[in-house]
């Protein structure tokens, strides 16, 4: 009996150092094959949400549908929007919004925007925005005030103007130049009709010059 066990040990034992060979060979070749493999390619992809992150993880770019689109965040904080939009989110290395593409699609009416951030504020903006009765209502270019970095997100929010707008809004073409106060100081319009005027107004709103000069043209 002791014969008859102690070999059939020994077979045991060298079939568990063949199953063990093989299974490191196949561990090795599936490793091997794994790293050489060629990215995978997709004709057609369907997501809520996709999250692009960078080497050691960190979100630097999202695209997600209205229910997934994430909430502004600034400093460490988070925000509530106005509108829940789809579109993409632009991410800096520590997590903070500095830009984005939101499409809004409400009751009210359709709204497409690109924008990008200071630190604490939209810096510069390319909107669109379409009534409920689908007629289109504005598109233009807005450049607002930038404020100190230090400045809390309210209180930018809150102090921030508008600077530069330059817009079509029901096909009168406008630009306008505003002060730190956001007061319109420089106007210039061509209208629906094709009339073109230009205006300089001081700290009070008052129109101190205008080309064409419509009173001196009434003269007789």
């Amino acid at each position: 009996m002791d014969g008859i066990e102690s070999a059939r040990m020994l077979r045991q034992m060298r079939q568990l150092r063949w199953y063990c060979a093989v299974m490191t060979a196949a561990f090795i070749v599936l490793a091997l094959t794994a790293f050489k493999a060629p990215p995978q390619r997709f004709d057609e992809v369907s997501a809520h949400r996709i999250n692009i992150v960078d080497e050691d993880g960190k979100v630097r770019l999202v695209i997600a549908n209205q229910e997934r689109f994430p909430p502004p965040m600034l400093n460490g904080q988070t925000f509530k929007r106005a509108v829940s939009p789809a579109g993409v989110v632009f991410y800096d290395r520590k997590g903070n919004e500095v830009g984005g593409l939101a499409l809004t699609d409400v009751e009210a009416g359709k709204v497409s925007a690109l924008a990008f951030d200071n630190p604490n504020m939209d810096a510069i903006g390319l909107m669109t925005r379409i009534g409920a009765d689908g007629e289109p209502i504005s598109s233009g270019l807005q450049i607002n005030q930038a404020m100190p970095a230090s400045l809390p997100v309210r209180d930018a929010v809150r102090q921030t103007q508008t600077r530069i707008l330059i817009q079509n809004e029901r096909n009168n073409a406008q630009i306008r130049l505003a002060d730190a106060n956001g007061r319109d100081r420089i106007r210039m319009q061509v209208d629906a009709a094709g009339e073109p005027r230009f205006e300089i107004l001081d700290d009070q709103g008052k129109v101190v010059f205008q080309a064409p000069d419509h009173a001196a043209a009434q003269k007789p």
